[in-house]
This record gives structure tokens, sequence and C-alpha cells, in this order.
């Protein structure tokens, strides 16, 4: 490990760059203010009153998703509680409008239930900024939403990409080139939409085959190429005026366990940690100065081996969400960070079964986070009172650890300056008016140059994990092809790109010979013409999505946990899997020559990769549609070009099989 990628350690003052202490003296309150304005909460009735300016600071650092919102019907609720709210908000309810503006609160989380159409995205973004305009605190707020690109992009309508793991398959032949062309695609889209903070980009470093949250969420498995792909990303985003974040602090590569649903716990010795788990983030501070790091609901002894007792009296070793000592002690002070420290989602269960929701807020500010992340769900009206209870609750709370001097006035006021300033760089109102901003926004998104980069990162990305000298296929000899795919819209795609590639390499009489059958899972039942089809065919060409289940695809929804994964999901995907399995097996009874092209997850392909001649993985691909309503997939697109050796797999894997 070069020195460069050991911990960076502080050599200038820690706030040179927000412009050294000016910036926090701009902001801090005077103690004996602070100290009345905390003696006065300690003792505030908890009502529903006005907040007073204390609990709207806390409210400021504090960031709420509205992903759903169901109103009261006549005065009366129209759920029997928030928990069965499953309306999606789409356009900005004047409850919400109005907590923006009582509380100051600092952020708005977007999910994908929030972004359907490109107007209607803009108006939401617009909304929530004039709601924010007209709070106490009078400035735009921060917009957030997790565009990684591949299997965490919440809004579809946007460009689409193949995803980090593609971005790391495409290192060796093109170094930080689709880092950089990705991720100011992704902000540029973002940015015209009114979202100012993306949730991007993932540096956790891939050293476990069975992590079901990171994936192929991460650049790979080595930490000097997820350290520059992952600086290159963060400088891409903050160039076109949009915050990045670095996820997730100190390292989230080496778990089993997705922290949605638990508790995950990483064992690795303080060297291990240094050099790999540490490695990008050290490198991008120095680097790319990232606007936000997010933290990890993960534990780490090494790093902190304290304990505390959840709310159900287990005693247990304190994740570095709720550690001072890896939040302040290393991420603050040892490494230099001076930007935003935000929480990853409160409400996911590696928070949410151990604190209740006023000890999280409390646990985290205290250790050093800066923001508090969907640490109370508003989904009724009867929520949005309840939110006012909950910031006094946490006023008061916080008031009590400073007076016991776990925590102090200058930390907080600290915590707001950097959020004010970051603001101020990233949170703008736009001059336009609304309708200009529409149609700004549909120009950009998905247009012809975003789409040709898309496609560029899969011709670059592809990877040929096997071939048993069937590549490429020689069409002189080939009248017969069969496709075997799991639904109607990937045989769209996969014919499309077979008879484009094909037109390309053969003259309209020889492309007329050409027969193209296709078997689809769930729309037919495997019988003999099936079986007769298979036997004729002189190349049987297949596809297989192949990726471990996380709530991470759903943005969280831990109270959607029983029926998220459910057995009606998990069977439809075993009785592809089987029908694959089967359909290769019999291809290689008749001696015909089987490719496979897979997306997803490299660590879950062998079972089918041993059946199949020759398989080519496509990582996070997507299947869209075109201004033609034609689907389109840059994945198979790129996997043709290289069967038919119109282009050769340049992608080479960024982590290790089994």
């Amino acid at each position: 490990m070069k020195k460069a990628y050991q911990p960076f350690l502080q050599t200038t003052p820690v706030y040179l760059a927000l412009g050294a202490l000016s910036i926090i003296a701009s902001m801090a309150l005077s103690a004996c203010q602070s100290q009345a304005m905390i003696k006065d909460m300690s003792t505030a009735p908890n009502t529903t009153s006005a907040l007073s300016e204390f609990e709207q600071q806390i409210a400021q650092r504090m960031s709420l998703d509205i992903r759903y919102f169901c109103a009261d019907v006549n005065g009366k609720p129209s759920v029997p509680s928030s928990k069965h709210c499953r309306q999606a908000l789409t356009e900005l309810p004047e409850e919400i409008s109005q907590l923006i503006s009582n509380t100051s609160i600092g952020g708005i989380v977007l999910f994908s239930e929030n972004v359907q159409e490109i107007a209607q995205v803009v108006k939401l973004t617009h909304d929530i900024q004039q709601a924010a305009v007209n709070s106490g605190q009078g400035k735009p707020i921060i917009i957030s939403m997790d565009q990684e690109g591949g299997r965490v992009a919440r809004f579809a309508k946007m460009t689409g990409f193949a995803g980090n793991m593609a971005i790391g398959a495409s290192y060796p032949q093109h170094g930080t080139y689709f880092a950089t062309q990705v991720n100011a695609v992704i902000a540029k889209e973002l940015k015209v939409l009114g979202i100012n903070n993306n949730y991007a980009p993932v540096v956790d470093v891939n050293t476990n085959v069975d992590n079901p949250v990171i994936n192929t969420r991460s650049f790979g498995e080595s930490p000097r190429q997820v350290a520059e792909l992952g600086a290159s990303a963060v400088n891409a985003i903050q160039a076109q005026g949009v915050m990045a974040t670095l996820k997730h602090f100190p390292g989230h590569g080496d778990t089993h366990v997705d922290s949605h649903l638990g508790l995950p716990r990483v064992d690795h010795d303080r060297a291990t940690i240094d050099q790999v788990d540490l490695a990008p983030f050290s490198w991008a501070i120095k680097h790319a100065q990232p606007a936000m790091i997010m933290t990890a609901h993960i534990q780490y002894p090494a790093l902190d081996d304290s304990v505390f007792v959840s709310k159900s009296g287990e005693k247990l070793i304190r994740p570095a969400t709720m550690s001072r000592k890896i939040l302040t002690d290393l991420l603050r002070h040892d490494m230099g960070f001076v930007g935003i420290i935000a929480t990853d989602a409160l409400d996911m269960a590696g928070v949410s079964h151990f604190f209740t929701e006023v000890e999280a807020v409390v646990e985290t500010f205290v250790a050093g986070a800066d923001l508090a992340v969907m640490p109370f769900k508003v989904r009724t009206p009867a929520d949005v009172t309840a939110f006012h209870h909950f910031i006094k609750e946490v006023a008061i709370a916080l008031s009590q650890r400073i007076e016991q001097e776990d925590y102090t006035l200058v930390e907080f006021e600290q915590a707001l300056a950097r959020l004010n300033f970051y603001k101020k760089q990233y949170a703008q109102v736009d001059g336009l008016s609304l309708t200009q901003q529409v149609q700004r926004a549909s120009a950009l998104i998905a247009n012809d140059q975003h789409i040709d980069t898309e496609q560029a990162l899969a011709d670059a990305a592809v990877t040929v994990l096997k071939d048993n000298k069937l590549l490429p296929i020689n069409l002189s000899v080939i009248n017969h092809l069969h496709l075997v795919v799991a639904n109607q819209q990937e045989l769209a795609a996969l014919t499309y790109a077979v008879v484009n590639v094909l037109s390309k390499q053969l003259s309209e009489q020889q492309l007329a010979r050409v027969k193209i059958s296709h078997f689809v899972a769930g729309s037919s039942e495997y019988n003999a013409q099936a079986e007769s089809l298979l036997v004729k065919a002189d190349i049987l060409i297949a596809t297989v999505d192949i990726k471990t289940a996380s709530l991470v695809d759903l943005g969280g929804m831990d109270d959607l946990t029983p029926s998220y994964g459910s057995a009606a999901q998990q069977q439809k995907k075993h009785s592809y899997a089987t029908l694959l399995k089967q359909q290769l097996a019999q291809a290689k009874q008749v001696k015909t020559p089987t490719i496979l092209i897979a997306k997803g997850s490299p660590f879950l392909i062998s079972e089918f990769s041993e059946l199949a001649d020759t398989v080519l993985l496509n990582f996070d691909d997507r299947v869209y549609q075109d201004i033609n309503q034609q689907e389109i997939s840059p994945g198979f697109n790129a996997s043709m070009a290289v069967i038919v050796s119109e282009g050769k797999g340049q992608g080479e894997l960024p982590v290790t099989l089994k």
C-alpha cells in the first residue's frame, strides 16, 4: 500500500475549507444566549406550540423522507395508522409544506415513489424549496436522492447506467474515464430536476462475496482502484453543482448482513482497516474534498469496542453511526474531513431495533454526525404534529447531554455551520420560471448524448467470463437462433439486439434465412415443441438476472420486510433458474452450443456458467424504452456485438470469484 493510502492525517486547520474560523463565528450564538436557550428547553412543555430557536436548529440537522402521505378525509384519518399508508407523495401537500416552513427542516430525501415524471419532479422540488424559503431560516434546503446507477437508481426516467462494478470492470482499459463521464451525466440530470445532493458514490471495498447489500454497488476489491474511481466520481458530481456523498463509512464491504435488516460487524484488525476499508475515504478526502460522508450502521470493534445497552436491555458493541471514536476522533480529527457527516437512514433495522427514535438522533449527534437522515416517519397529518413533539423531545435529551458535558455547544454550532456552508454552495433556488425549468429538464434528461454514454459504458464493461472456443460465432453457418428469456420485456430487448447486430453483418437475403425462435418463462409451458426448437437451433442464447435480494433496492422500507422477497417472488426467480438450467443441460445433450448473457452479481453465476459454453456478464444492466417504444438493453447490445465479433469483451472482472 502506498503512503497516499494511509489514513490522511490532518496537517492544516480543520475548517480551512470552510473559510477558517470566521464561518463558525458567524454562525455561533453567544455562550450565555446558548446556555439560556438550553435551560429554557430543558423545562419546556411538550406541546405543539411554535418551535424555539434551539428546536428549529435541531430540525435543521434532520432530513426527512416524504415517500408516502395519506391526507385526512373529512377531518378524519384515511388510514388506521401511518404504517398502513402507501399513497405515493408526488405533489407537495399543504401539511408537508407547512412542516418544512414551520420547523426549518434541514433536508428532504426523495425515493422512487416520489419521482415519476420529469415535470412532476421539477414541480415537487420547486415547491419544497419554496416552503423552505418561507421558513424561519429563509434558505433553500438539501434535497437528496440515491442515484448511484446500477441496482440503486430511484428515477427510471433518468439515464441509467450499469453501476459501479461495471465501471470497475472498465478500469483496466479506460482508467477513471467512465467514473467521470457517468457521474457527470447523473449529476447534470439531478441538478435540472432540483436535486442538489446525490447519495453516491459507494466506496466500500467489496471483500466479501456473500455481501448482500454492497455487491455490484462496489467498484471492486482493490482499495486503490476503488479510491481512484471514487474520487473521480466525487469530482465529477460536484463539478456539476451537486453534493456528492461517500458511503458507507468506515466501510461496508466485508459484511454478510444487510444493515437494513440487522447490525453487521467487521472484525478486521486496524492495519487492514487502514489499508482496505478506510483507504478510499482517505484518498477522496485528500483529492476530491467530498461535501458529505455517510455513516454505516456497522460495528468495528478494532475502532470502537465500547458497548451500549439497547432498548431491549441487550449489551452490544456501539455501531459506527453512534461512535464518537469513529466519527469525531477518526473521521473528523485524524482523517481531516471538513464536510457534512450524515447518517445512513436511522429507520433501518441496524439502528431502529436497538435505539428509540430520540436516542438514535441524540446518540449520533453526540458521536459527531451533523445530519440525522430519516429519523422519523411522517406519513399522515397526525405524524406532522408528532414530529413537533419529537423535535422537542430531542432538544430536551440533547440539552441534558450538553449539561452532562458529553457534548458541547461549540460542536452543535459547528455542525450548523457546516450545513449552512454547503447549503449556500449547492442548495440554490433557480432563477428560471417553473415552465422554463421543466423545458430545460425535459431537453436534458436521457438525451441522445447521455444515452450514448450509457451504451459506451456497457460496451466497455461487458466481460467474457467463459468461452469454450465459441466466440465469435460463425454467421455463415447460423440459420436458427433460439432465445431463452425470463419475460417479454427481455425478449423484445434481446431480439432487437440480435436483429440490429445481424443486420450490420449480413445482407438482406442472408438475414432473411436466419430463423429466431424463443422461449419465454411464465408465458408458455415447457413442452415438446420447446424441446424441438432447441434441438433444431444452431445456437442457444439465454439471459439471466442474478442478484441477492436487499432492501436497498427499495430504499429501506423496513416495515415491508415480511412481503419483500415474498415466497411468490422467490418462487418465480427459482422457477426461471430451474428452467434455464434445464434448457442449458438439454442443449448440452443435443450438442447445441449455448451462450449465456448474465446481468447482476458475478458471485452468483457459477451454477449457470458450468452448464453454458460461453458466459458474458453485464453487471446491473437495465431495459428501457426509447422514443419509438422499443425495449432497449445496453448490455444485450454490447454482448451481441461481442458474440458476432463487432467488438471484443473489454471488461475485466474487478473481484475474485470462488
